[in-house]
């Protein structure tokens, strides 16, 4: 194999864990953590799975007892218009929940296509939204009906990820939602590898989704991480400690 080396990036996102091991080509670098970032930049452009991406942000800031609400129009809207409606009722809401002391959090979608089709579909949207806010939110929409429900009953919203992204029409130069600032965007731990073996889940944690993997060839495995595994099997978490 060239020169080079591997490298773990791992993310942790509320109560999921992920780990991708990449090879970097090139010297190893012995001082400089910079240049750890700089070579992982450059190798890893396509590292930024949108699918993955979102599903971190779900993770990290919401949990199944928050919601998903979808708004509709009593008349038919054209995408750019609906997009404009989504904005104003993020500033309603936003108002109002200030105004009563209600932490508003949300992840909105402006979504045209059916998401197993492909096909074009009447404008609706998709708003993720923490559970404190949700009744504020329905009230503060008023061009259309309006449905919610829990977010899917499970530690992995990966799915949900790809469902809402499927029914989103791609569009040069334009994000496919764009999240409240107050959410933790969950930030990525680099360190180098001792070699290519496989990737392994953290002791006490439960894995979730490993990809295909060849010896050689970049990993990824997505987990639940060691504390939230350890109740899930009923198991007591460690007391803490001072230190």
């Amino acid at each position: 194999m060239a020169n080079g080396y591997w490298v773990i990036r791992t993310y942790t996102a509320g109560a999921v864990g992920e780990k991708i091991k990449y090879w970097v080509p090139g010297e190893k670098p012995t001082k400089s953590e910079r240049k750890i970032k700089s070579d992982i930049k450059q190798v890893q452009r396509n590292e930024a799975n949108a699918e993955k991406a979102l599903a971190r942000l779900i993770h990290a800031n919401f949990t199944p007892r928050d919601y998903l609400l979808q708004f509709s129009y009593t008349e038919e809207a054209l995408f750019e218009a609906a997009d404009h409606q989504l904005k104003l009722w993020a500033k309603r809401t936003r108002r109002a929940c200030k105004a009563l002391g209600v932490p508003f959090q949300y992840i909105p979608f402006t979504s045209d296509l059916d998401g197993k089709t492909g096909e074009v579909v009447r404008v609706h949207h998709h708003i993720i939204v923490n559970a404190e806010a949700a009744e504020i939110a329905l009230e503060k929409w008023s061009a259309g009906s309006t449905h919610r429900e829990h977010l899917y009953d499970q530690v992995d919203q990966t799915p949900l990820a790809h469902y809402l992204l499927a029914q989103v029409r791609h569009r040069p130069n334009e994000k496919k939602y764009s999240p409240s600032r107050n959410l933790i965007v969950p930030q990525p731990k680099d360190r180098i590898a001792v070699s290519g073996a496989e990737l392994q889940v953290p002791r006490g944690g439960q894995l979730l989704l490993r990809a295909g993997w060849m010896p050689g060839m970049p990993q990824y495995i997505r987990y639940i991480v060691p504390e939230v595994g350890k109740i899930r099997r009923g198991e007591a978490p460690p007391e803490k400690t001072r230190e």
